[in-house]
């Protein structure tokens, strides 16, 4: 049988080939749904890192976590109460007027 020369024949350089490996690039490059979320949720702050662990096989593994309940209003007063000094909170409760 002869042989065709040209880009759509042949083992090595096939256009049919060379497809399909720049699609493989493509689909390894591309981020999945779960990807795409876990790095909104990062760069929110609505997943934090917890802790990076490396094994002895130098295997990496990053805990996140989070919480998908919304903070309330109190909650989110106490997390602004609670960077301050003791001595601060107290006094400003004491000075308060009604």
């Amino acid at each position: 049988m002869n042989q065709q020369n040209g880009p759509y024949s042949g083992q090595n350089g096939s256009f049919y080939n060379n497809q399909k490996n720049n699609q493989q690039k493509k689909d390894s490059n591309a981020l999945t749904p779960q990807q795409i979320a876990v790095i909104a949720a990062l760069a929110t702050n609505a997943l934090t890192v917890r802790a990076v662990l490396v094994d002895n096989e130098q295997n990496v593994e990053i805990v996140l976590q989070g919480n998908l309940r919304k903070q309330t209003q109190l909650e989110k007063i106490i997390d602004k109460v609670s960077e301050m000094p003791f001595g601060d909170v107290i006094d400003a409760f004491m000075n308060r007027k009604k």
